[in-house]
């Protein structure tokens, strides 16, 4: 069984958070390269564009088409109302 088990090897995707107030921080210093391709240069985003690519990874990532469409209507009520 050992010879089938491919070896474990860590990769960054980059660290990611939105700090309020529609502004953000994302950390791209040390992405990793999981396909063996070209990795991209290293990158780091702030403010509105890094609150952008988090709430964008935030509903790519959910599972199910209702979340997907859930959670943008919960964040524009929240925005809307308070």
């Amino acid at each position: 069984a050992a010879e089938t088990e491919k070896e474990f090897r860590f990769f960054s995707l980059g660290s990611m958070a939105s700090v309020g107030g529609g502004k953000g921080v994302y950390d791209g210093s040390h992405v990793g390269d999981p396909y063996g391709w070209e990795a991209m240069l290293p990158f780091n985003l702030k403010g509105l564009s890094a609150w952008l690519a988090w709430r964008s990874a935030y509903v790519g990532k959910q599972v199910s088409l209702a979340n997907k469409l859930l959670i943008p209507m919960y964040w524009f009520k929240t925005w809307a109302f308070g």
